[in-house]
């Protein structure tokens, strides 16, 4: 465990800072980061956050900072969610009020109506396929009753037949 470079007495976490153009990598404490460098007070969720969150967590997947999301409130991508997630439940609950999805429910018929997209949509790559080789063959008759069964397929895939 390392400590803090400043107070050399509680564990550090790592910041990297820019300046003069140059990365600076510092290793402090929570709270004399927050010292050093506090927080804006135009940025909405940074006064949520406090000042004791460290300035630059950033996402391992898309690179997004925290610091960023303090001060824009959007997040880089799904994997932020994990790499932030401390930090995010308190902003979270204060803003919706809980923590955990409270949405609507999926409906009881959702999986029956899934299974019947699905078949209807190898259907009609099917009849695609048998559309196609009727064409290549030149078979009037067979490609207008094919052209007829793959509009019936597009309906319903539409929900024109409800």
């Amino acid at each position: 465990m390392q400590l803090c470079e400043r107070c050399k007495k509680k564990a550090a976490q790592t910041y990297i800072r820019n300046a003069g153009g140059k990365e600076v990598r510092l290793h402090l404490c929570p709270d004399c980061y927050a010292e050093l460098y506090p927080v804006g007070e135009d940025s909405f969720f940074a006064s949520l956050l406090g000042s004791s969150v460290p300035a630059e967590k950033t996402c391992p997947a898309c690179g997004t900072s925290f610091s960023s999301f303090r001060s824009t409130g959007l997040l880089g991508c799904a994997h932020c969610y994990t790499a932030f997630r401390e930090e995010l439940i308190p902003t979270i609950q204060y803003l919706q009020g809980r923590i955990r999805h409270t949405g609507k429910a999926q409906s009881t018929d959702a999986e029956e109506k899934y299974d019947m997209v699905r078949s209807l949509v190898n259907e009609r790559e099917a009849v695609k396929l048998r559309l196609e080789e009727a064409r290549d063959a030149k078979d009037g008759m067979r490609v207008k009753k094919l052209e007829e069964q793959l509009a019936a397929i597009t309906r319903r895939l539409n929900w024109e037949d409800e």
